[in-house]
This record gives structure tokens, sequence and C-alpha cells, in this order.
């Protein structure tokens, strides 16, 4: 079983989109959970489960949760915008970085994947998140803000792996809304290299494409609404890479 957070602290780059199209492309053939760690509920809308009676929530609070079958192997725990305030109830738990872990693993053995799609915030949630992931995957929009997002998010994924999770990895970054033609795109790639970033950056380019909106306010994920766009192309390209990283930094160790 592999664990993976989708992660960057800057909204709108593309975060709850890559988990779900990684998810969904994961249950082609693994059985698959994806899991909603953020109040903002995209992807619970985006999945039609907004109504259920139980979301992560009640994993945090101890309180049972039930699982949803969404697509054929591709499991998902709902969101709730009910999970803003979740930290000031945890944050007096003796092992509240790791309730999540706790709360999952019960369940876990059944998936050959975890997704965790992180709030766009660097909180206990996220802490929780880092905590129990094996990778880390951050999307990165080709765009400035998207890079003060990840200065910030960096030293905190190092803390959770020198004080509580040594297994945490940077799977990679992945460049979401990629448009080469235009100069903001060129000069986020020049900085990512000389971040160093670049070391980690996949080599699959999410592109600037309608179809992955399109698909969202379908409800659907790019595979379902059109399997030959660019975006479901981007995504099977990203999905297979990841694997590929996965297998080898698991046959190195």
């Amino acid at each position: 079983m592999v664990t993976i957070a989708i992660i960057n602290q800057k909204g709108g780059v593309g975060k709850s989109t890559t988990a779900l199209n990684l998810a969904a492309q994961a249950a082609l053939s693994k059985n698959t959970l994806l899991v909603d760690l953020d109040k903002q509920a995209n992807l619970t809308r985006h999945l039609e489960q907004e109504d259920k009676d139980t979301t992560i929530r009640d994993a945090f609070l101890g309180n049972p949760f039930e699982v949803v079958t969404v697509r054929k192997k591709l499991d998902f725990i709902p969101s709730t915008p009910k999970l803003m305030g979740i930290e000031n109830y945890i944050q007096d738990n003796l092992s509240r970085e790791t309730i999540l872990k706790e709360a999952l693993e019960p369940i876990a053995d059944n998936y050959e994947y975890i997704f965790l799609d992180c709030p766009a915030e660097l909180g206990l949630i996220t802490v929780n998140a880092l905590t129990y992931a094996d990778y880390v995957i951050i999307p990165m929009a080709a765009d400035d803000y998207s890079m003060q997002g990840i200065e910030q998010l960096l030293p905190i994924i190092q803390q959770v792996r020198n004080k509580i999770n040594p297994k945490l990895t940077i799977l990679g970054f992945v460049i979401t809304k990629y448009d080469k033609r235009l100069n903001i795109t060129k000069q986020i790639m020049e900085a990512v290299h000389s971040n160093g970033w670049n070391v980690a950056l996949f080599d699959t380019l999410i592109r600037s494409n309608t179809d992955l909106v399109k698909a969202q306010h379908a409800r659907k994920t790019i595979f379902e609404f059109d399997k030959h766009s660019n975006g479901a192309k981007d995504y099977v390209s990203l999905g297979k890479e990841v694997v590929k990283k996965i297998k080898k930094l698991q046959n190195g160790k």
C-alpha cells in the first residue's frame, strides 16, 4: 500500500484536479482510496458526495465514518465545510499528529493506493496527512504565488520527516496550467531550476486545457469527460511517471 499526499498551500494550482485524476487512473487497475481533507470540499462536490451523513471530520473526532464507492475500484471519504475549526478540537490531543493515520489504518490494507487531497494551508490537518503519507506530490501552477507557497511548505515537510515520519519523501513537483507561449511560464521554469527543484521535477507538464475545467463542471474525471484530450494524455503520462518513480525509490532502498 502506498499513500500519497497532494499538497500546496496555495490554492488554485490544480491540487484537487491532480488528486482526482491520479486516483482515477490508479483505480483503472488497482483498488484506490481518495480522501478529501480540504474544508472547501471541492473533490466532494465534484464527486457529488456532499450529502453524506459522515465525513472525514468524523474520523478526526474519533467517530465512525463511511467510505463510499464512487467509481469501480475507487473509494472516497468526503469532506465538509464543517471541517473548519476542527483543529481547535484536536490540538490538545496527545497524539494529534497521528489521528488520521489511526483512523485509516484499519481499512488501509483494502487498497494499493491512497491519495490525500490536502488543504491549502499548513495546519494540523496537513501535518496529519504528512505524518501518514509515504510520498508527497506538489502541484505548482506556472505563476509567482505558487512558488511562494512551496517555499513555505518545504520546511514543514522537512520538520515532519525529521521529527515524526522519517519515510516521508517528496516524489516530485508537477507543473500545472503550463502554457509555453506565456513569458511567466518561462520565468517560473527558470526559477524552478535556479532553486534546484528541477532535480525532483516530473517530466510530465500538465498543459492548460479547457477540458479539465469542463470536466469539473460535468463532475467527471478527465478520462470520463474526454479520454483523448490533452488533459487526459497529460495525467496518463503523470500517472505512469509516478509509478515509475515509486518503484525506483523502493528498489533503491
